[in-house]
């Protein structure tokens, strides 16, 4: 654990710095359309911060961690060689990370602010504020001895993160999350429209309350709730396939990853317990 600290410690600092930097577009954003005399209400805003904080989120994530793995190794290696160090060293190797993480979208990527809440100095000073925050708590999870759970709870935290855009797919756009099962939701009866969101909502909430759950607690049951859900999913697809003859499709795959990752967690927490 003492090494495998380190890269959890930066996969869960650049996740951290992602929930405080997915806002900051999400905000300036509604105060821009709010500006041009748009309609912007209670439930609009939550909806655009979510799926921003999922979507946005997912692509800024892989590029956070590549800045913060080379920032925090050159902070770690001057606090190594020269009398500097600390927190404060890390906070600012995370704050020139997401500076120059994003200034390199700019110049080489986009040639354009894809970050709205870039586009202002004060929003820049935001970004640049969530990285100082991010690298702060990394060097609060590195400094610290860790065990196994660390490890479990990241996971669980990503399960939930990507279940999470499910969720919100549900919730608000239910005619967009129809369709990438293969329905046409307006084609369906009321009835029928009904059924299919209240059931597949409450299927994924559920499953995305569970594994936060099990994160908390560490109790493994939350786990296999989790595993016997989507294997029993993946289970029930292939008997419609080849028993009711309903079609092939490849769901039961993605089904089958959703239920091996909780279970292998609920398997470590249950034989680490019992040790």
């Amino acid at each position: 654990m003492k090494i495998a600290k380190y890269p959890f410690a930066v996969l869960s600092a650049a996740l951290f710095t992602v929930m405080l930097i997915t806002p900051i577009t999400s905000i300036s954003n509604l105060i821009w359309l709010s500006s041009v005399d748009m309609p912007v209400g209670i439930g609009s805003a939550i909806e655009v911060i979510l799926f921003d904080f999922q979507r946005l989120g997912i692509a800024l994530y892989g590029v956070i961690v590549i800045g913060f793995a080379i920032a925090f190794t050159v902070a770690g290696l001057i606090t190594r060689f020269t009398s500097f160090g600390g927190k404060y060293l890390y906070a600012l190797a995370g704050a020139v990370a997401i500076w120059l993480a994003i200034f390199l979208m700019v110049e080489l990527l986009f040639q354009t602010e894809l970050l709205g809440g870039n586009r202002s100095l004060l929003g820049k000073l935001f970004h640049w504020l969530a990285g100082f925050f991010g690298g702060y708590f990394y060097y609060h999870l590195i400094s610290h001895d860790k065990n196994y759970t660390f490890i479990v709870r990241y996971l669980s935290v990503l399960y939930a993160y990507i279940l999470l855009g499910i969720v919100l797919n549900w919730v608000f756009t239910p005619s967009d999350a129809a369709m990438a099962f293969g329905f046409d939701l307006y084609e369906l009866s009321n009835e029928a429209q009904n059924a299919l969101i209240r059931d597949f909502t409450s299927f994924f909430l559920a499953t995305f309350l569970f594994i936060l759950l099990g994160a908390i607690t560490l109790n493994y049951a939350w786990y296999y709730s989790v595993a016997i859900i989507y294997f029993g999913a993946a289970l029930f697809n292939l008997v419609a396939i080849y028993i009711h003859e309903t079609g092939y499709n490849n769901i039961y795959i993605s089904e089958i990853i959703l239920g091996a990752w909780p279970m292998l967690l609920g398997l470590t927490l249950y034989y680490k317990t019992k040790k």
